[in-house]
C-alpha cells in the first residue's frame, strides 16, 4: 500500500488528507469521553447494587460465617464439597 507521494520535500498542503474523516477529531474526542464517563457511572451502579446485595446477604451472622468456612478452602471445588457436606 502506497500513499502516492514519491517525495515529501514539497508543500504538504497541496497534498490533502493524509489520513480518514479528517475534521471529525473533536467530535470524535467527545463521543470517546462521553462515553467513557457513561460507562463509568453504569459501572458505579452495578458496583453498589452488589454491594447493597452482599451486606443485605451477609447482615446474617450465621451466613456471613459459613461463607467464611467455605473461603478458606483452596480451591472452588473443596469449598463446594465442605458446603454440601455442611448442609
Amino acid at each position: 500500500m502506497s500513499t502516492g507521494v514519491s517525495t515529501w520535500n514539497m508543500n504538504l498542503l497541496d497534498i490533502g488528507p493524509m489520513y480518514p474523516f479528517p475534521g471529525t477529531e473533536m467530535l470524535l474526542a467527545i463521543i470517546g469521553i462521553a462515553t467513557w464517563v457513561i460507562w463509568h457511572i453504569i459501572q458505579m451502579k452495578a458496583e453498589n447494587r452488589q454491594l447493597i446485595e452482599e451486606e443485605n446477604r451477609f447482615s446474617d451472622k450465621a451466613e456471613l460465617a459459613r461463607a467464611m468456612r467455605i473461603s478458606n478452602a483452596e480451591t472452588l471445588n473443596e469449598a463446594l464439597k465442605e458446603h454440601k457436606q455442611g448442609s
